[in-house]
């Protein structure tokens, strides 16, 4: 199979069937009988096309302003990122081999337009220059292919200066950071590999060097290691855990963060992991079994309905990792920013007021809650728990805290640690 049209069908499912890349793109690698170097290759167009997609099209509607087929456009956007980012490859070869797979996905008409359209644009390079544009919020969409209205909402909350350094943080590829299970090993003896290196934020995190990811395939299924970033590594050690403690994690799957807390506690304590999904939890389950950790119980629930299973403040520790628009990992997850809508955030923001309100009520007087997201959208953050704090007055902030991407080259995250007084 040629590697490119691999490409092609999971940018299909993604563009056009709105699937996750990072599920469809594992699913498509998952194939021996593709190299390393072909992976390597593929996950690279995948993910160059999808940092750049707004980019990419409208560089392709200058150029040709008629009607084009699935698969054309698709081999377009491809070539086009090859022609202007890996610039390693010779121009020749890219029209030919896009040229080539046209003739073979769709016939000699469509392969020679994709030949013309390429080579027009070879002759005649499209510069993307802020006066084109009809304001600056459309110009820096198109540059960053982020939404407009995201662009119009960060420059808001964080200045245009702050805004463009975060949408450049999206444009480079997330380092490969993992968590260490101290229950199981310790740095020292990681590093001792020379596979890894040191990270700035989290006490437990290492980011991984291997020129393969062999070993750390291996570190993975032997429990030593668990893929996250360090932002989010940071949410657990907030809660305080004690080995006495009765904890609730609201939204638990796929289950970092309630590993990392089962890791902490040394495999004592007592963890309700709460999702609405079985098959999410199978991912949970599978995580814990991996690490070894027996402090874990599972259930699939509404955690909007939880005050239906539990008691009023049966809980000391309460980890709320809410649903959000995702906007603080779009470079793991690229295809996020092209799903995200105002109201699939309101819709969002009312969930997680819901959440908060059945934190609230299972929460135990001086007991620690926890409220993290993966956002960077001050609605969904700080707003939400201003007016949580405002209906709740017995809730105090102890500790409050924006990750910004750009600052360590992590994820953007936010998190707010409170106790409840009384």
């Amino acid at each position: 199979m040629n590697i490119r049209e691999v490409a092609i069908k999971v940018l299909e499912e993604v563009i056009y069937d709105k699937a996750y890349s990072n599920i469809v793109l594992d699913k498509a690698l998952n194939n021996d009988k593709i190299t390393q170097v072909d992976k390597n290759f593929i996950t690279m167009l995948v993910h160059g096309v999808l940092q750049n997609y707004y980019l990419l099209d409208y560089k392709i509607k200058q150029l040709n302003t008629k009607k084009i087929k699935k698969k054309v456009y698709l081999i377009l956007l491809i070539s086009l990122y090859q022609l202007d980012y890996m610039t390693k490859i010779p121009e020749y070869a890219v029209i030919s081999e896009a040229t080539n797979l046209t003739k073979q996905l769709e016939d000699n008409f469509a392969s020679k337009f994709v030949n013309a359209i390429l080579r027009n644009y070879l002759a005649n390079k499209i510069e993307i220059k802020e006066e084109k544009f009809e304001n600056k919020f459309q110009y820096l969409s198109i540059k960053y292919s982020m939404p407009e209205f995201v662009v119009r909402m960060f420059i808001k909350q964080y200045g245009e200066e702050n805004t463009i350094k975060i949408f450049d943080s999206t444009l480079i590829n997330a380092p490969l950071v993992v968590r260490v299970n101290t229950y199981k090993i310790s740095k020292k003896d990681l590093l001792a590999t020379n596979a890894y290196k040191e990270c700035n934020l989290a006490n437990d995190s290492l980011i991984y060097i291997g020129k393969t990811r062999q070993l750390l395939n291996e570190h993975v299924k032997k429990g030593l290691v668990s893929i996250q970033d360090e932002a989010g590594q940071l949410v657990a050690p907030l809660l305080e855990l004690k080995e006495n403690d009765f904890i609730l994690d609201m939204c638990a799957a796929p289950g970092s963060k309630t590993c990392h807390m089962g890791e902490l506690l040394n495999n004592k304590g007592r963890i309700i992991a709460i999702d609405l999904y079985e098959h999410r939890l199978e991912l949970l389950n599978k995580a814990v079994n991996r690490l070894g950790l027996t402090n874990i119980t599972t259930k699939a629930y509404d955690s909007t309905k939880l005050h239906e299973v539990f008691d009023k403040e049966t809980f000391n520790k309460i980890l709320l990792d809410a649903p959000c628009s995702g906007l603080g990992v779009i470079r793991r997850k690229m295809d996020i920013k092209y799903n995200v809508s105002p109201e699939s955030i309101d819709e969002l923001t009312n969930l997680q007021g819901e959440l908060l309100k059945e934190a609230y009520l299972l929460l135990k007087k001086k007991g620690i809650l926890v409220y993290s997201t993966c956002t960077l959208n001050k609605k969904e953050n700080e707003k939400q728990i201003e007016k949580f704090i405002k209906t709740y007055s017995d809730m105090k902030i102890v500790e409050e805290k924006t990750i910004l991407p750009y600052v360590n080259n992590s994820d953007g995250f936010y998190y707010c640690k409170m106790i409840k007084e009384g």
